[in-house]
């Protein structure tokens, strides 16, 4: 299935992330992201007034997501690959759900919802609440599986 398409229900999301990631906290460390793919990706980090403040709020610099996204891509050797970037306010009900992070790719326009989003963050395209570690790991987890995802849909056509 498409990494991009509308997902079934909750458990079974979750069953298929698992299963997709096989070691739970390792994510993809068994497997190297696919460099090309990856480079179709930009991850934006809202650095906005709003996001702000709430990482503010919690002694985290505006930037802190940014940097820790940048880890999690440099730790898996993409981080020259896909572009991560700070970005715009999210709009809308985004801005008090925030720290907000989107992520795009080249072949569609605007944000895209990934599996592993919760449902409010896959109908609005944008993952919320990213400031702890947990958060952190949990957005990486569903980029890096989108890679994958597209990657094996690219070596079966």
């Amino acid at each position: 299935s498409h990494a991009f398409q509308t997902v079934p229900s909750p458990c079974h999301r979750q069953s298929r992330l698992e299963s997709a990631s096989h070691t739970g906290d390792q994510d993809t460390s068994n497997k190297q992201l696919d460099k090309s793919t990856a480079q179709q990706f930009t991850i934006q980090v809202c650095t906005s007034t709003s996001c702000c403040k709430k990482l503010n709020n919690l002694g985290l610099d505006k930037y802190q997501v940014l940097g820790d996204l940048y880890e999690k891509a440099r730790i898996e050797n993409v981080e020259a690959d896909l572009i991560i970037e700070d970005g715009g306010c999210r709009g809308g009900k985004n801005c008090g759900l925030g720290p907000c992070v989107a992520v795009l790719h080249e072949d569609f326009y605007g944000s895209v919802a990934l599996e592993g989003m919760a449902q409010s963050e896959f109908n609005e395209r944008v993952f919320h609440g990213v400031s702890t570690q947990n958060d952190v790991d949990r957005v990486w987890s569903c980029i890096a599986n989108a890679i994958n995802l597209m990657a094996d849909e690219e070596n079966e056509s």
